[in-house]
């Protein structure tokens, strides 16, 4: 009996059958290595100095603060619009993917972790503040409140 069902085994797996294991099988959803695109923090960095220079020069630019709504309460950036990171995903819909946005959030990793996100939901034009709002308040704007 053991042979019959080893060889009925067999059959159901043989290279004629749907069930081959010689052909691959559709995957329901990418690997993540697929999934995931290729993501350069350098590439979606940009300098306090340089983010100045842009409004300056009055560019068209939507600075978004990713941090708590009591850090956006303590300082934020003039014009700046809030968005917690934790309600970003939900929220990103919000914001034009054409617009070129830049992200900030206290010292610049859940900018960066923003930026991220957005450019996996095809935001294509996502810079992340290197520092944050903190090397800002240092470097630019120094009567900015740090915490």
């Amino acid at each position: 009996m053991l042979n019959s069902i080893k060889k009925a085994l067999q059959d159901l797996f043989n290279k004629d059958s749907k069930y081959s294991t010689k052909k691959s099988l559709p995957r329901a959803a990418p690997s993540a290595e697929e999934a995931i695109l290729p993501f350069n923090p350098a590439e979606y960095a940009i300098q306090p100095q340089r983010l100045k220079r842009l409004i300056d020069e009055g560019k068209e630019i939507v600075l978004l603060d990713v941090r708590e709504d009591w850090e956006y309460q303590t300082a934020h950036l003039d014009g700046a619009r809030s968005i917690p990171l934790g309600d970003l995903p939900h929220r990103a819909s919000e914001l034009n993917p054409y617009a070129e946005i830049i992200v900030y959030c206290h010292q610049g990793m859940r900018s960066l972790d923003a930026a991220y996100l957005l450019q996996q939901l095809g935001f294509k034009r996502v810079k992340s503040l290197v520092g944050g709002i903190d090397r800002w308040a240092r470097e630019i704007e120094t009567n900015l409140p740090r915490y």
